[in-house]
């Protein structure tokens, strides 16, 4: 988990923010975490859901915590509907990437604005939550397949057939 969390904190960091996708950035830990609400138990997908969100805050100017809340509860969403649909799908990572995506930018900026913490217009958090469904829906997907072959890899996983 560990190794999954640093190289996404470092892919993160290192894939630009998209201007005309409201500066988005690829929800590369975000995908994380949920790959690890779909495939983990409640208390391993906690653990790296409040992980990645504290990584994610660190690399931004975002409060500490801010994230590892809005991760725990997308997390827990997955988790708790984890046995209900296929896990294993690009369409599942597609949606869930996408919707998770947009939820957690909106919950940042609804945190952020109560907080005083971020002066916004309507239509840039607008936009910027269309760019995260866009990021996520792309990126997710990815993320959750690259940390799958980790996991077959190293004994974890089964390959399926």
């Amino acid at each position: 988990m560990l190794f999954s969390l640093f190289m996404g904190a470092f892919a993160q960091a290192l894939l630009p923010a998209w201007s005309w996708l409201g500066l988005a950035k690829a929800p590369i830990l975000l995908g994380i975490a949920i790959y690890y609400a779909s495939t983990r138990e409640r208390h391993q997908m906690l653990l790296a859901a409040v992980m990645a969100g504290v990584l994610q805050d660190a690399l931004g100017m975002i409060p500490f915590g801010y994230s590892s809340c809005c991760f725990c509860l997308v997390g827990l969403a997955v988790n708790r509907f984890r046995t209900s649909v296929f896990i294993f799908r690009g369409v599942t990572h597609f949606i869930v990437g996408g919707l998770g995506s947009g939820l957690v930018t909106g919950v940042l900026a609804l945190l952020l604005w109560k907080n005083m913490l971020i002066n916004f217009t309507l239509a840039w958090t607008l936009q910027k939550i269309v760019g995260a469904i866009v990021l996520g829906a792309v990126f997710v997907p990815i993320v959750f397949r690259l940390i799958e072959e980790l996991d077959i890899r190293l004994g974890i996983l089964e390959e399926s057939t």
